[in-house]
């Protein structure tokens, strides 16, 4: 009976890193890097998510604003996308798609936007860690 008991037990522990990992994109959550916030406000339990999405580093014209984000998790991947958009020169339309791995998002993105009079696409990747 004992044996019985220590083997669910050890059972049930190694399940938890994997519920905790399920959890990881959930409602409420932030995640931060070195130029930007992204907080997921809400996930349905069809995995279509809302929440904001902020630049803060010293190089962006949109920095200190908050937009909207939509987008869509399917367990441990994520696909968000945000429009900004004001009477300034801060104009343009930017997704990311990627996944959590050992605890930080990471994704890649691609931004478009007008520079000067030229229509730019910026692609990269982002690494974000949970707050």
């Amino acid at each position: 009976m004992l044996s019985l008991r220590l083997i669910a037990l050890c059972a049930g522990l190694f399940a938890l890193p994997a519920a905790a990992g399920a959890q990881s994109l959930a409602p409420q959550t932030i995640w931060i890097n070195d130029h930007a916030r992204f907080v997921i406000e809400s996930i349905d339990a069809d995995g279509k998510l809302t929440g904001t999405y902020e630049n803060f580093g010293p190089n962006f014209t949109c920095a200190g604003q908050v937009f909207p984000v939509t987008g869509w998790t399917d367990g441990e991947r994520i696909s968000y996308a945000v429009r900004r958009k004001n009477p300034g020169n801060c104009s343009s339309v930017q997704g990311w798609t990627g996944y959590v791995r050992d605890g930080e998002l990471l994704v890649a993105f691609a931004a478009a936007f007008a520079d000067g009079r030229q229509d730019v696409v910026l692609k990269g990747e982002d690494r974000y860690r949970r707050r």
